[in-house]
Formats: C-alpha cells, structure tokens, sequence
C-alpha cells in the first residue's frame, strides 16, 4: 500500500513540475514583467530585479509559500488571469471560474486590488 502512495505522490510532483515548465515556455517576456509587478508585493524588490524567468517566479513564490504542490497554486493561477493569459490555466487544471471566484471572494484572493 505504501509503494503506491509513493508512485502517486512522484506523478503528481512529475505533473506539478511539468506544469510549471510548460507555463514558463509559454511565457513572454511583457508577461514576466507583469507578472513581477503583481508579485512586488511579495517578493523583496532586490529579488524581483534578478527575476528573468517564469520559473524564477515560481520559485520566489515556493520560497515564500505561496504556491507549492499541487494544491496551492490557485495563487499563480490569479496572477495568470490577471495578466490576460487564461490559456495557461488549464495546465495548472484551474479553470477561469474558480480563479474569478477566488478573486471575488476577498478573503481568498491573493493579489492587491490595487495591483
């Protein structure tokens, strides 16, 4: 029974990992700059210079714990929403309508309305 505990937390860590890789490929650079625009209010500004990547902002996100494996990353989720890449939800297998009731419900949505 244990064995297959195993294999399944390694497909979704794999699933998790893949996800993340597809969304940073399918980033653009105007993306990654808005997207570290909505993060500047978690991420320290000297991180946030060093940024480059998609995956740089997935990691900075881990390292505060706001996105994890693979039931925290309705935060990524928002933030793809909110810069108009929708397409890129189904690879986190959100949909558009959970991100829009996350972000209606203000005790759940994490980014600044001012953002």
């Amino acid at each position: 029974m244990n064995g297959n505990i195993e294999i399944d937390a390694c497909v979704v860590q794999r699933n998790y990992k893949m996800a993340m890789i597809e969304v940073h490929n399918q980033l653009r650079r105007r993306d990654i700059e808005s997207l570290k625009f909505l993060c500047s209010d978690f991420i320290p500004v000297s991180k946030i210079e060093r940024i480059q990547s998609g995956l740089d902002i997935v990691q900075a996100l881990q390292q505060k714990c706001l996105v994890s494996q693979p039931d925290n990353i309705l935060f990524l989720a928002e933030l793809l929403f909110l810069i108009g890449r929708i397409d890129l939800l189904q690879k986190l297998h959100v949909t558009e309508d959970d991100v829009k009731s996350s972000l209606s419900n203000c005790h759940i949505s994490h980014v600044s309305s001012y953002r």
